[in-house]
């Protein structure tokens, strides 16, 4: 590792981990169950970090990597050891929907929040390893989180990814974003709030954009924007572009039936499957 790197600079490789770093990170991701994963991950994470260690450049999926800034985000964190315990149900739902997906056909990924990116460089991961082609939209409004995020498809030579800058809202227009003091991961929307002001586009604007008539699979994960913007997609755009899937954060709802899920549910989804902070909505066959 190269003496004082700059992290805004330096080529992925100058934050290396040594061999005993590396061999510590991935023994704990080769215990057989999720449970001493975890446990062990919290370990060597505690370990590394107490001895100084912020940054760390390491293959994150097979074949994917990324520069992780452990300090100032829980996601980057929980990435560093944790690529098979990381949302692990919800990769799942997506590499099976892929896996479903024929050969010939393009598959068509939107990361709606994409933070530095690792739900993309996930879907990437699989599409390559099922031998699957794909098209992958990451929308990212943060200009942090969004540096971050195209340096690690640099580093992936993620070539087949589209970033789009902005913020996903019911029209266009401008916003306040607000960052988080200690997660970059919870950068927000807020009315009357201090902080950079961002574009604004529509769903269907970006899905313009990016140049795909369909999408199969979308994460959102946009601090509480989500009801907003479907509301405004399920309204205006055709049932022909809507995902076939949604991935949506439910930790923060009183229940299924409300919030952006519950607005799923009465445009012609159902719910696939249901995680402890997320869940997975499909769309009926007969709505497609």
């Amino acid at each position: 590792m190269m003496s004082n790197p700059d992290p805004m600079t330096a080529p992925f490789g100058a934050f290396a981990l040594n061999s005993r770093e590396e061999w510590l990170r991935r023994l704990a991701m080769s215990l057989p169950t999720d449970g001493l994963r975890r446990g062990a991950e919290s370990v060597v994470r505690r370990m590394l970090m107490s001895g100084g260690r912020d940054i760390a450049d390491v293959e994150v999926f097979p074949g994917q990597f990324a520069r992780l800034h452990m300090r100032d985000n829980r996601c980057e964190k929980r990435v560093f050891a944790g690529s098979k315990t990381w949302d692990s149900a919800e990769r799942a739902a997506i590499r099976e929907m892929i896996a479903a997906k024929s050969a010939n056909e393009g598959f068509v990924f939107v990361d709606a929040g994409a933070n530095a990116g690792f739900y993309t460089l996930s879907a990437v991961a699989d599409a390559a390893a099922l031998g699957r082609p794909i098209k992958a939209i990451a929308i990212e409004p943060d200009v942090e989180n969004r540096r971050r995020l195209e340096f690690n498809l640099a580093a992936s030579s993620a070539g087949n990814v589209t970033v789009l800058p902005y913020a996903l809202g019911a029209e266009e227009g401008e916003a306040v974003l607000v960052q988080s003091d200690n997660n970059r991961g919870e950068v927000h929307i807020e009315s009357g709030g201090m902080g950079s002001t961002v574009r604004l586009r529509p769903l269907r604007a970006a899905l313009h954009e990016a140049g795909v008539d369909h999408v199969d699979i979308m994460k959102m994960d946009i601090e509480g924007f989500e009801e907003i913007v479907l509301e405004a997609f399920f309204g205006d755009a055709p049932r022909t572009i809507w995902p076939r899937m949604i991935l949506l954060e439910t930790r923060h709802e009183a229940g299924i039936t409300v919030g952006a899920a519950g607005l799923c549910l009465r445009n012609g989804y159902e719910l696939a499957r249901q995680m402890r902070q997320n869940a997975v909505l499909v769309l009926k066959s007969e709505e497609l």
